[in-house]
């Protein structure tokens, strides 16, 4: 787990105890904790956790149309910004990277959210909108 690679605001899933999984937006990160903002299953509640118990969430589908990405009717492996800043494209060979006018952003494949939420912020200077 690279955490230096988490910032304020990142999605991510925690499951400190049995049966206590929630999903978290980063609201501080400390020298060996997280303070988190629960979304879900109870919204608002604070809480501090171990970078150990943090697990980052998968980038699927699902979590593009969350943040407002609406599938290409002409290539089902392109998903259109509906802010019109940049695309995101599953290419052939697994990979899953931003796309604009045509091209390929970066070699880097983004496999998880917070990733995604980065490399959005990254491009476009805005924090991306995901609703849970």
């Amino acid at each position: 787990m690279q955490v230096k690679e988490l910032r304020i605001g990142n999605l991510i899933k925690v499951n400190p105890r049995e049966n206590q999984e929630g999903l978290l937006a980063i609201a501080e990160i400390q020298k060996e904790t997280i303070i988190g903002e629960m979304i879900s299953p109870r919204p608002g509640y604070h809480f501090r956790i171990k970078f150990d118990e943090i697990n980052f969430i998968p980038l699927t589908e699902e979590w593009l149309e969350k943040s407002g990405y609406i599938k290409d009717e002409n290539d089902k492996n392109l998903w259109r910004d509906n802010l019109q800043n940049v695309d995101f494209y599953f290419s052939a060979d697994g990979k899953k990277q931003f796309f604009d006018g045509g091209n390929v952003i970066g070699k880097r494949s983004i496999n998880h959210v917070h990733d995604f939420q980065n490399g959005y912020y990254f491009l476009t200077g805005e924090e991306l909108t995901i609703k849970s």
